[in-house]
């Protein structure tokens, strides 16, 4: 904002100057035109007809004064902008063209109208009443000149009704190009300020449009790209890769893209099918759209990721059916409870044989199962408001995994590292307690299922990359790892390898960690062990 000022500022000086310099211009050329005029004259006439030395010395010391201002404005240009020294400067002026309107006999030579000139330059060199008060002197001084002229000079008829009219015009004037200087100043202003703010709007619309997810590309009627965001820039990369990013710009639409293009203009109500970017293996979704609604103009180009639309639509259906779901729990849980209860007092019976009483205990497995199942649904479709809060990771996690110890058997050792000891992340530490108790089940429970030891490895730190950095935490077994079939279901609600799980399990756990703008992923360790890693949202990015 003080950059703009400053460049409003700047522009109005040199406009200023401008100015400046045709009136410096016109203080050489009117004193030199008046003695040359004198000078030439063969007879005497109205010029320095009552003081010819007075007038002759007022036009030589003023056009040596034009000069010197006119030479002296490059060099001096921040002292010749100081209000002070504008009006001073025009206050001589107003002073020698009164002495010449007095060496020439007073208003009759017809002088006077000489400041108009100048009364108007410092109108729109001086603002306010500083311009007010040069055009007051000048009438003052022709007012004086007069009544001198007509008690000193003897028979000289007066002409006072002509100096009350030339004072008349000359504040007129000065008001008027006040008013209209101002006008214009206002004016300039509103255009700067508009100008500016189609800058900084222009400057937004590129910044949103560089950061969309979608591809966005500009082409021309001759299919050249105009221009495009980095989302279009990076769908688009393998088939501009030969191109240098100086001419980017002028590169031709891909032919993939061109032929959907034409089919596009011949019916635009059509529905293009994805395609497949060569070399990336990306389905991409193209659509179009006119930039003007004239047919010849520029053609927008939106190029979105098809796995992006499919993964967006898919979790609508699953918070649907997350929905449904914890309707359908809380209208099971009262009969399934009548069940559980009516079976337990059966089982309690005498009359019940045993034969019986196994298909009770089986009824009974059951509906704890079920229950099971209803709990976790209603655990997922809960949204705990806590506020996060800024957790350090070793003093937090040597906690936990002490608790742990204490509270499962099935727990033969848990090694820990965090690297750097001051590793902090935004978290709400009830649900990252509930992930990680998840993990840890899993964890400890294929470990042992493959050496016989249920051990884990959890690691934490900082990851950086590209300059941003991200704290995380990994989960690492000695399990014998995931296959890919099981890998692409892995966080599917009720999918399972166990026969007596829910398959709710990992499905909680990465919507309480989206929860926390956070992010649950499954991958590999160098030594091919199954990893579980939640990456966290930088504290200082969202804890205060």
């Amino acid at each position: 904002m003080i950059a703009a000022m400053a460049e409003k500022t700047q522009q109005y000086t040199s406009q200023i100057q401008n100015v400046s310099v045709v009136y410096n211009i016109y203080r050489i050329i009117l004193p030199l035109i008046l003695l040359v005029t004198y000078i030439s004259s063969p007879e005497p006439g109205q010029l320095g007809s009552l003081y010819p030395l007075l007038f002759v010395q007022v036009n030589t010391v003023y056009a040596i004064f034009g000069v010197v201002i006119t030479f002296l404005a490059p060099t001096g240009k921040g002292l010749l902008m100081d209000q002070r020294i504008r009006t001073g400067a025009l206050l001589f002026d107003v002073l020698s063209i009164v002495l010449l309107l007095y060496s020439c006999g007073g208003i009759a030579s017809g002088l006077g109208l000489l400041l108009l000139v100048t009364v108007a330059a410092g109108a729109i060199q001086i603002r306010g009443r500083l311009s007010t008060f040069v055009t007051a002197v000048a009438v003052i001084g022709i007012i004086y000149v007069e009544a001198y002229l007509a008690l000193s000079v003897e028979g000289r008829p007066n002409q006072f009704i002509q100096t009350g009219i030339l004072g008349s015009v000359l504040f007129g004037l000065s008001l008027y190009v006040q008013t209209l200087t101002e006008r214009i100043y206002r004016t300039a202003e509103l255009a700067d300020k508009q100008a500016s703010e189609l800058v900084d709007l222009e400057k937004l619309n590129n910044e949103i449009l560089q950061r969309m997810r979608t591809g966005v590309v500009v082409v021309n009627p001759a299919l050249n790209i105009v221009s495009m965001n980095s989302a279009a820039r990076t769908i688009l990369g393998p088939l501009l890769e030969t191109q240098t990013p100086a001419t980017q710009r002028q590169q031709p639409l891909p032919e993939l893209a061109r032929e959907q293009l034409a089919l596009w203009k011949i019916n635009p109500r059509r529905q293009p099918q994805p395609v497949i970017i060569p070399q990336s293996g990306k389905q991409v979704q193209i659509n179009f759209a006119f930039l003007n609604p004239d047919s010849d103009s520029d053609v927008l180009v939106f190029l979105e990721d098809n796995r992006q639309i499919v993964r967006r639509v898919r979790q609508m259906k699953l918070a649907s059916l997350g929905r449904l779901t914890a309707s359908i729990a809380h209208e099971v849980r009262n009969p399934l409870g009548a069940i559980s209860h009516a079976s337990q007092l059966l089982r309690e019976s005498v009359t019940v044989n045993d034969d019986d009483k196994r298909m009770l205990e089986i009824i009974l497995d059951h509906c704890n199962r079920v229950n099971m199942i209803i709990e976790d649904v209603l655990d997922a479709s809960r949204h705990d408001d806590t506020s996060a809060s800024k957790i350090y990771l070793k003093d937090w996690l040597e906690r936990f995994v002490s608790n742990y110890r204490e509270t499962h058997e099935i727990c033969d050792d848990v090694s820990l590292r965090v690297d750097p000891d001051d590793t902090a992340v935004s978290a709400i530490s009830g649900q990252l307690e509930q992930v990680l108790n998840n993990l840890f089940d899993n964890g400890l429970r294929y470990s042992k299922k493959k050496t016989g030891r249920a051990t884990l490895r959890v690691e934490a730190g900082i990851e950086t990359s590209e300059g941003d950095s991200q704290p995380y935490v990994h989960i690492i077994d000695d399990g014998p790892g995931i296959d890919e079939e099981t890998e692409a279901q892995l966080f599917e609600p009720f999918y399972t390898t166990e026969s007596a799980g829910t398959g709710l399990g990992l499905y909680i756990s990465k919507e309480l960690c989206e929860a926390n703008q956070s992010q649950l992923i499954y991958g590999r360790t160098i030594e091919g062990k199954s990893r579980f890693s939640i990456y966290f949202s930088h504290p200082d990015r969202s804890v205060a």
